[in-house]
């Protein structure tokens, strides 16, 4: 080799030796997290909008919704740091004073957000936003009808709603109705898990507001009645305003029961139950009917938008529920952005179940022989542990082009059809659930009538006497799904066991 290479090439080998150091420094460094790129559907376009949805029962009472273009010119909803609140008297000392002092702060803002668990975080504060305020002075009200637990800290739980909001210097708020409010559960060691099934707080002053309430105002509460739940094409509103008496109201409402909830378009006398968001992902329907196809991301933004308010504004044929809006619009004029929906899918999305106490023992393994052997996997197919099919409910006829779509299985276990036939979510259909996740879930059946596992598979629930423990207005029995009720008490011991590991 010429002298002048060699030495080229020694020279160049001593710099690659000691740069070695330097690379094996740099590879030992954590990998910097990379830019992420959102992917943000456009969420109320109108071609996307036509067929999110099934058609109702009655088909020409399916909702025809606001258009893209007045969506859009709606204003966007900041979201506002929030404070913890506590029971009156109990603040510490210049609390409210302190808070009084503070600047509006908006807590949302998608320029700040550069990697996907940013965004999840931020999907988080959207969760947890409040879209109707009060003035704190409510709280007062509100703390003594509800009597909700304390954190540690002695402050109110924020999934109650009990948070100050500072939208206006000097002017404290009280928020309602998030995400939050209804999906967070109180678990056993008392810590809260969001995105389950909720623990709904009970008033236990509502019956006897409700009866005492001057007529005056019950008339006009009788008149919201209406707008969340009525449905012209079933009752008429003379006949319905006539039946929501005092006694029918606060009796329907005293009975409300943990996990249970009279939300808007359904019943006051037949509520769904609360349903567990985590796993969302994996269905193919949302709502007990089934109402939405979730075929996307853009559909969980629009379920979204739809179930915080929109459909008490859209019309029914010629009805139109809150022309004025109702308690479940929030403020009027306001929307959530893109960027806010978009954050919130992700975060519901990305909920992971808690760690499952139940063992997977020899009483658990037999019991999934039972769940085998007794064909319980024909609709609640592992491991999702749902077909992702909708069952007709009783005496409805299935239109001939949805069952083209493979998306049925035409047979009824002969659920109470009221949710799915009578209400403004009623689609002819229920589907099929998820066992996932059933050990910290209560409230079963559509309507939440069997408080616990071991009661929906009680054969004493089919009773023309029985009471149930979970929502009732009246004894009676607990129809539909009577899988299981002929199984050997050891048998139903067993499965229950499998179940509770799932």
């Amino acid at each position: 080799m010429h002298p002048t290479k060699f030495r080229a090439s020694s020279t160049a080998s001593r710099r690659s030796i000691a740069v070695l150091p330097v690379l094996a420094s740099l590879l030992a460094l954590p990998a910097l997290p990379q830019e992420f790129k959102p992917d943000i559907p456009k969420a109320w376009d109108d071609k996307e909008v036509e067929r999110f949805e099934l058609p109702l029962a009655q088909r020409d009472r399916s909702p025809r919704y606001m258009t893209s273009e007045e969506y859009y010119k709606l204003k966007v909803r900041p979201i506002y740091r929030t404070y913890p609140a506590y029971p009156p008297g109990r603040e510490p000392a210049g609390y409210i004073e302190s808070l009084k002092a503070k600047e509006p702060e908006v807590i949302f803002d998608p320029s700040k957000l550069h990697t996907k668990q940013d965004w999840i975080e931020a999907g988080k504060v959207v969760f947890e936003a409040d879209i109707e305020f009060h003035p704190a002075s409510v709280l007062l009200t509100r703390a003594g009808r509800y009597l909700p637990v304390l954190s540690k800290d002695g402050t109110f739980p924020g999934f109650t709603g009990l948070r100050y909001v500072i939208r206006k210097k000097g002017v404290l708020e009280i928020g309602a109705l998030s995400c939050a409010n209804c999906h967070t559960r109180v678990m056993p060691d008392g810590s809260l898990l969001e995105g389950a099934q909720g623990t709904l707080l009970r008033n236990p002053e509502i019956g006897k507001q409700i009866r005492n309430e001057p007529s005056e105002d019950f008339r006009k509460f009788q008149e919201v009645l209406w707008a969340d739940f009525g449905a012209p094409w079933i009752q008429g509103k003379e006949a319905f305003l006539a039946a929501m008496t005092r006694e029918t109201v606060a009796h329907a409402l005293e009975a409300q029961t943990s996990g249970v909830i009279q939300r808007e378009g359904t019943s006051l006398a037949h509520p769904p139950h609360v349903p567990s968001l985590i796993g969302i992902q994996d269905l193919k329907h949302l709502d007990a009917t089934g109402l939405v196809n979730h075929r996307s991301i853009g559909d969980l933004m629009r379920y979204a938008i739809v179930n915080q308010g929109l459909d008490t504004l859209a019309h029914f044929g010629d009805f139109l529920p809150g022309p004025e809006g109702t308690n479940f619009s929030g403020e009027l004029g306001v929307r959530y952005s893109d960027e806010q929906l978009y954050a919130l899918a992700l975060y519901v999305s990305s909920l992971k179940p808690p760690p499952n106490p139940n063992p997977v023992d020899d009483r658990a393994r037999r019991g999934e022989k039972v769940f085998q052997r007794e064909g319980c996997p024909a609709c609640h197919t592992p491991p999702l542990y749902t077909n992702n099919k909708l069952t007709p409910a009783l005496g409805f006829k299935v239109p001939a082009d949805l069952l083209k779509t493979g998306e049925v299985l035409n047979v009824s276990v002969g659920t109470d059809p009221t949710l799915a036939l009578k209400t403004r979510r009623g689609t002819g259909f229920y589907k099929v659930p998820s066992l996932r996740g059933v050990w910290y879930r209560n409230s079963f059946s559509h309507t939440g009538q069997a408080e616990t596992l071991e009661e929906w598979f009680d054969p004493a629930r089919l009773k023309s006497d029985y009471v149930p423990r979970g929502f009732h207005l009246s004894p009676g029995p607990i129809q539909g799904h009577e899988f299981g009720l002929k199984l050997s008490s050891e048998d139903r011991e067993d499965l229950i066991a499998f179940l509770k590991t799932l």
